[in-house]
């Protein structure tokens, strides 16, 4: 015998939660994190953010450069910046590279007077004595803070002492 019809019919639930809303969730949970992964550094091009970029020096000599943004560290940047190095090197086609000249840095912003919040606040004590505070939060503003690596590198036909292998660092590094 059917004791209750509407426990049959509704759907299943899990810690008080029904699976219906439970999917619905968990679906909206995907959407935003599909929606802010977006919002992270991607590895391409220079770009107002971040992002590589090239300039030949001579025929075998390329001076690369792969600027973070705040959310990078500078292990995070510097194996962008090798992996950038590979890729250029294999398509300069040569298999190895060496960096000649190492002139990566850590760019600080200036600190900015920002415009003053001031909030007061007005007591009165049981005694009827008044008390007025004043809150600032006028100061040096911090600004954005970033590693950019710069490597100048020489393509080589024939491995020496400390070259890197290019395919073999872009397979073990892959960034796709």
């Amino acid at each position: 015998m059917i004791k209750n019809i509407h426990t049959l019919t509704s759907a299943p639930t899990f810690a008080g939660i029904s699976c219906a809303s439970g999917r619905r969730a968990l679906r909206s949970t995907l959407v935003l994190a599909l929606v802010f992964s977006g919002c992270t550094a991607t590895y391409g091009p220079m770009k107002a953010n971040s992002g590589y970029s090239e300039k030949h020096i001579d025929e075998n000599t390329i001076q690369v450069t792969y600027k973070g943004n705040v959310r990078h560290g500078k292990e995070d940047v510097r194996t962008r910046l090798i992996y950038r190095c590979s890729e250029v090197t294999v398509e300069n086609g040569y298999p190895y590279f060496i960096v000649i000249a190492d002139s990566s840095y850590k760019h600080v912003g200036k600190k900015e007077f920002g415009e003053s919040d001031l909030s007061f606040e007005t007591t009165t004590t049981m005694s009827g004595g008044v008390n007025t505070r004043v809150r600032s939060t006028f100061g040096a503003q911090e600004t954005d803070t970033y590693f950019v690596g710069v490597f100048n590198i020489r393509l080589l036909r024939n491995p020496v002492t400390h070259a890197v292998d290019a395919k073999a660092y872009i397979r073990d590094n892959n960034r796709n």
